[in-house]
């Protein structure tokens, strides 16, 4: 049995890595990086060798987070916990700010190997959620305002791809498991950094489907949900074919920036609101097995 499959709750010995990703939205991966990298983390094993961590450890998890949300690098975050007047002195070192500068200087040399690397430390550090919120959409925006760097905003675009859509493949359920189904309606990027932020069972299609197909797939296999993307505004034609004209017998929902004025022409569509955050919460009311 692994770790992924322990139960949620806490037991005898603890709380399991996954329970702990859980609860405090932070990526097994990334937990793992904190505790082998650097040391901030010590939970105990049960004989298997599953990692377990106790109501300490899992405020220390918490600690951690707090710190990093206050833009504190993960290499300063060991003094502060060890001692509680540290952070009365500390100013923290623009880390992202840093981290995008270096981007730019390994796009603007067409680097992309420096870049993967510098991406695969910042996923192992902060997580999918951080890194895309401080350092790709800043970038992304930083980069776009200038037709200059469009061949580097093209490049980042394709790296970004690539990795996210790694990622997305290990998120897709099992053998007659529910998850969602995320649909985008322009860009595929932002469909896969929705996954990455939401990592939950799931299936990340690149392109629109016809409506009429993903009743089929509802069919085929009952517990799953749509959400549909919508950073784009299809042709008239092709909302007819993309969207609902009824209710749909799955759970329907849409977001992005057009996500209400496509929700006025289709049918039953639950509109997500907010942040990629937002939407990762807002999902755990529903139940897909219930339909």
């Amino acid at each position: 049995m692994s770790e992924a499959t322990d139960t949620l709750a806490a037991d005898e010995c603890g709380y399991s890595i996954q329970a702990v990703s859980e609860r405090c939205g932070v990526n097994p991966v990334t937990l793992r990086a904190w505790e082998r990298r650097y040391g901030l983390l010590k939970p105990s094993r049960t004989a298997k060798g599953h990692r377990r961590y106790s109501e300490a450890q899992l405020a220390r998890v918490q600690a951690v987070v707090q710190w990093l949300e206050k833009g504190v690098p993960i290499r300063q975050v060991q003094a502060l916990l060890d001692s509680a007047s540290a952070g009365d002195e500390l100013t923290p070192e623009p880390v992202w700010q840093q981290a995008r500068e270096k981007a730019l200087e390994a796009l603007e040399s067409l680097n992309l190997r420096r870049l993967e690397q510098q991406l695969n430390g910042l996923i192992a550090d902060y997580g999918h959620a951080r890194v895309i919120a401080e350092f790709s959409d800043p970038l992304r925006e930083q980069l776009s305002l200038s037709s200059s760097l469009s061949l580097q905003a093209s490049l980042l675009h394709s790296l970004l791809m690539q990795k996210w859509s790694g990622k997305a493949l290990s998120l897709s359920p099992g053998r007659k498991r529910s998850g969602w189904m995320l649909v985008p309606l322009g860009d595929p990027l932002a469909a896969l950094e929705l996954a990455m932020v939401i990592n939950a069972p799931l299936w990340c299609v690149d392109q629109p489907m016809d409506y009429e197909a993903l009743r089929q797939c509802f069919v085929a296999t009952p517990s799953f949900g749509v959400i549909w993307i919508a950073d784009a505004l299809p042709g008239a034609a092709q909302r007819a074919r993309w969207l609902p004209a009824d209710t749909a017998p799955f759970r329907a929902c849409i977001w992005g920036p057009l996500a209400r004025q496509l929700a006025g022409d289709a049918a039953g569509l639950t509109v997500l609101e907010g942040s990629r955050e937002d939407v990762a919460e807002a999902l755990q009311q529903y139940n897909l097995e219930s339909l």
